[in-house]
């Protein structure tokens, strides 16, 4: 795996020629923790940080902001930002609000430039619509199993590495209170460290949002060509919470233009079933299984 990265639902693998880490060595790397509440986060956090954190808060808020600094190769340190728990890219919370913001570029003082997600492995199902959110943002992610005991005891299997070449990510399952999977963990993270967000851009869609409002989204890239097309929907759905620089003072006249729908396209992208979508092909679901299969629709 060391020279080789992950393009989501490609089903292939990318070569690609890591770097030294001479690339990190100009600017500190960050990556933001990321997972559903109770999912294992805060455990997985502490392990891999001990007792090289802080905690503040995150502007505006009186949300704390833990950060946490870790070693990725024994040489070269990177920040860990703990976000708030949320269970998908559609915050309500003022907390979910500032984990979105955060994973949509909007927050100045907190930048990621990957993403470390942790599911629930006994809950998997519930977990991997968030995780295919998270891919459609076009951001370097590791998928982090926790929970694998409780799995087990409920009958749970999962193939990781068929999960792992369906989704088009590292997954690595863990046990941060034992201190188990966390040398492979921290070994995918270096080698996601090398991987750039321009590489991500090219991998496929699990949910196919320009469908919704292609010509809208493709305005939006050109003032902000940093964005996914998935991204795109949310600057256009929340650009009065994201907006960050006169920018994005254009996109009301982009909404104009195209009569784009917020509250439907919201309500359409925010139900779309992309993670299952990705699955049919690639695996089928039995009670209290996660097998390599075919399935014709849907989870059994």
């Amino acid at each position: 795996m060391d020279e080789t990265i992950f393009c989501s639902q490609s089903r292939n693998l990318i070569l690609f020629v890591a770097p030294t880490f001479a690339t990190l060595a100009s600017a500190k790397f960050h990556i933001a923790l990321v997972g559903n509440p109770n999912s294992g986060k805060s455990s997985l956090f502490n392990a891999l940080t001990g007792l090289n954190q802080k905690v503040g808060n995150f502007p505006g808020v009186t949300v704390d902001k833990k950060t946490g600094v870790y070693s990725v190769d024994n040489n070269h340190d990177t920040e860990l930002i703990d976000l708030p728990g949320t269970y998908s890219l559609y915050p309500r919370r003022a907390d979910e609000w500032v984990a979105y913001k955060v994973l949509m570029g909007a927050d100045d003082t907190v930048k990621a430039d990957m993403v470390l997600l942790v599911a629930d492995a006994s809950n998997l199902k519930r977990n991997l619509l968030f995780c295919s959110q998270i891919i459609d943002l076009k951001i370097p992610v590791v998928l982090a199993l926790t929970m694998n005991d409780l799995a087990a005891k409920k009958g749970i299997k999962i193939d990781i590495a068929g999960l792992e070449a369906s989704l088009g990510i590292p997954v690595v399952a863990v046990n941060p209170r034992k201190n188990k999977g966390l040398p492979e963990l921290k070994k995918a993270i270096a080698t996601l460290t090398h991987t750039t967000k321009e590489s991500c851009k090219n991998c496929n869609d699990f949910i196919e949002v320009e469908k919704l409002a292609p010509n809208a989204i493709k305005e939006v890239q050109t003032l902000f060509p940093e964005l996914s097309k998935y991204a795109a929907i949310h600057h256009l759905i929340n650009y009065e919470e994201l907006s960050s620089n006169k920018d994005h003072a254009s996109i009301p006249a982009i909404i104009e233009r195209h009569q784009f729908n917020a509250t439907k396209t919201q309500v359409i992208a925010a139900s779309y079933l992309g993670v299952y979508h990705f699955t049919l092909s690639a695996f089928h679901v039995v009670p209290k299984c996660f097998c390599v299969g075919q399935i014709s629709n849907g989870w059994n």
